[in-house]
């Protein structure tokens, strides 16, 4: 079975982008296509745009565009990320250095390793490993955001126990519907054990940005 709370923690794999769907001159000619890339989720915090909405979240430059020693990284489609803008601003024009790495879902030193190695969410609370986590977590008010991510495992486990309910209804009644032939009271009660089932499936879409098939995840 499919774990959905992994969705919301960050990715112990380097996330590998997709090729450049433009290139466009303007950084936010990029936002629909890094809100694919990046499955409807800030890369800082690990929230869904299902949340927080859409106009919630913009274009982060990893390497910020003020003061900027290469102008092309303000439309480079490898520096763009998808963030809330919460994280966009608290961010702000912050850099990465050797000495204080900002972790990089993308792309990271051979030394340094990906997100995960550098902060994890445990349930609702952020623990950070190393001083470069610690950084991000601070830069970011990571900790402060404690009850709305409360709320968001809270609200995905009341959704995927509900989806496990109306999945076993759903499979009861479609085996009494091939005993029984055609019923129009089997028939009803198979329409509401489906949409309680697609109901529960949007709702677990919008809290984790993944999209969900009556298995798991979508291919």
């Amino acid at each position: 079975m499919t774990d959905f709370f992994a969705a919301l923690l960050f990715p112990d794999e380097v996330h590998e982008r997709s090729s450049d769907p433009g290139p466009f001159t303007d950084y936010r000619s990029y936002k629909v296509a890094l809100r694919k890339e990046f499955r409807r989720k800030c890369v800082y915090c690990r929230i869904s745009d299902g949340l927080k909405g859409y106009e919630g979240f913009g274009v982060d430059h990893y390497h910020p565009r003020k003061g900027t020693d290469d102008p092309a990284l303000v439309a480079a489609w490898k520096n763009l990320f998808y963030a809330c803008n919460v994280c966009n601003s608290w961010k702000g024009n912050s850099r990465s250095t050797p000495e204080r790495f900002l972790p990089n879902p993308c792309e990271h030193p051979p030394s340094v390793g990906p997100m995960a190695e550098h902060l994890q969410y445990r349930d609702a609370d952020i623990q950070t490993s190393t001083h470069h986590g610690a950084w991000l977590s601070d830069l970011l008010h990571l900790s402060e955001r404690r009850e709305l991510r409360e709320f968001v495992l809270s609200s995905l486990g009341k959704f995927l126990e509900a989806r496990f309910d109306a999945r076993e209804i759903l499979d009861a009644l479609e085996e009494r519907r091939k005993m029984a032939g055609s019923d129009e009271e089997i028939d009803h009660k198979l329409q509401e054990a489906r949409g309680k089932l697609a109901q529960a499936n949007r709702a677990i879409e919008r809290l984790t940005g993944e999209p969900v098939d009556s298995g798991g995840f979508a291919p």
